[in-house]
């Protein structure tokens, strides 16, 4: 236990450190994935905005293709 002030202060900073990147970490996975959910929420509109434009015969032609395939 003959750890000098100075080596707990160290130590103290150090642990800090590591608290405050694994925070970090966490954070920008957080980030990463609500821009994913993000970009999947904005491709589903798309999706459905394409779907509702389409005219009845392009959409059995498509259940024709996807039916056939």
């Amino acid at each position: 236990m003959g750890d000098t002030w100075l080596e707990l202060a160290a130590a103290e900073i150090h642990q800090r450190d590591l608290i405050r990147d694994a925070e970090r970490e966490r954070l920008i996975r957080m980030a990463k994935r609500s821009n994913r959910d993000a970009e999947r929420e904005q491709l589903e509109r798309v999706a459905k905005r394409l779907y509702r434009e389409q005219t009845w015969w392009q959409r059995i032609l498509q259940w024709l293709r996807r039916n056939n395939a």
